[in-house]
């Protein structure tokens, strides 16, 4: 009777932590593209991390450092792009006098000594306005989706923060706790690995594809006349490495509105036949900046044990089935899945921690 109702309490309380854990991944599913993020940056900044130990720095610093070392380049470079933006933008205006006829627009209207009761009566005499609630509604869309990204862009942060702090103890308990044949820890330790190589070949593809872009772009510059050359090379070639991280159409979004753009400004040049320049441009970086980084620069840069093959497909794949995350999502699915076949189904077979290094079935009898 005692052993009945000890069995009865046990299993109440595993119903419970079963409750939790179900909750808890209901909440994981939602956040699901944050914690794949949060993942990716955690090993692409771990390096880094690891780097800081020589200083005798505190965790807490060495993470602080660590996120603040990788994040600069990119916020210096979205900078750096708006401010270009910007520029070339009243630039244009002014060539065109669009500024110009702007400033007389305002000196005609009197929009400097504009009275503002008399621009409400004129509203109200206005019908064909949308309403304050369907403008209401707009800005609160706005407002959701920029909350909404600002969040997980917390969350990330917070997270990649705590696992680079913290993960090493997490670890070790979860492995002192739960693991008796040493078979999750080489579990663990396996998985842990390949997506360090992994995620560091998404970082290292970055960096190859906009190396490659920018000595392309300003060799092709100093063989053509500045009329079809490409504007600001060092900042498109970025841009293409940064591309590399929107699988199938990031680079696209570069290099197919550029030579567009220099096509239609050799057009209105009077030098169409220096159009052919500008679809070599196009043919070669189609071929060496878009399909072989994609496929073959991010595959070797990857995983030490995965199967190169295997890892493309999970890179073509994963977008298609998840979205932008899946480009990091079914990499780790793909490593997680071909270790628990090598590492921990042997040991569920035959029952030996041993058997983790065996890799044919007979061996398993």
């Amino acid at each position: 009777m005692e052993l009945n109702r000890e069995l009865a309490w046990r299993g109440a309380v595993g119903l419970a932590v079963l409750f939790l854990l179900s909750v808890l991944a209901l909440v994981g599913v939602a956040f699901i593209s944050t914690f794949v993020f949060a993942v990716f940056l955690y090993y692409a900044v771990r390096p880094i991390y690891r780097s800081f130990d020589r200083f005798g720095l505190s965790n807490s610093v060495r993470a602080l450092l660590s996120l603040v070392t990788f994040g600069v380049p990119f916020l210096v470079l979205i900078g750096y792009t708006a401010a270009i933006v910007v520029l070339e933008a009243r630039d244009y205006l002014a060539a065109n006098g669009i500024l110009e006829d702007v400033q007389n627009v305002e000196a005609d209207l009197g929009i400097g000594s504009f009275d503002l009761s008399s621009f409400e009566d004129a509203l109200a005499e206005v019908t064909a306005l949308p309403s304050l609630d369907v403008v209401a509604d707009l800005l609160f869309d706005v407002t959701g989706t920029v909350s909404g990204l600002f969040l997980q862009l917390i969350l990330i942060v917070i997270a990649v923060y705590y696992m680079l702090v913290d993960g090493g103890r997490i670890k070790q308990w979860f492995l002192d706790t739960y693991d008796r044949d040493g078979v999750l820890q080489a579990y663990v330790e396996e998985v842990d690995s390949e997506l360090s190589s992994t995620m560091f070949g998404n970082i290292a593809n970055i960096f190859v594809t906009a190396i490659l872009a920018i000595v392309s772009f300003l060799v092709y510059n100093l063989l053509v006349p500045d009329v079809v050359a490409v504007p600001f090379p060092a900042l498109m070639g970025t841009l293409i490495g940064v591309g590399t991280l929107i699988p199938v159409i990031g680079i696209k979004l570069v290099y197919v509105p550029l030579t567009v753009g220099m096509a239609a400004n050799a057009w209105l040049a009077g030098e169409p036949t220096l159009i052919w320049p500008i679809g070599v441009l196009f043919v070669y970086s189609a071929i060496a900046l878009d399909f072989i980084p994609d496929l073959f620069i991010r595959a070797q840069f990857s995983g030490e044990s995965t199967h190169n093959g295997l890892l493309m497909i999970a890179y073509v794949v994963g977008p298609v089935l998840f979205g932008f995350y899946g480009l990091f999502l079914m990499p780790i699915l793909l490593i997680l899945t071909i270790n628990a076949i090598t590492i921990l189904l042997p040991y569920v077979l035959s029952g030996d921690a041993e058997a983790a290094s065996q890799t044919e079935l007979s061996e398993f009898q």
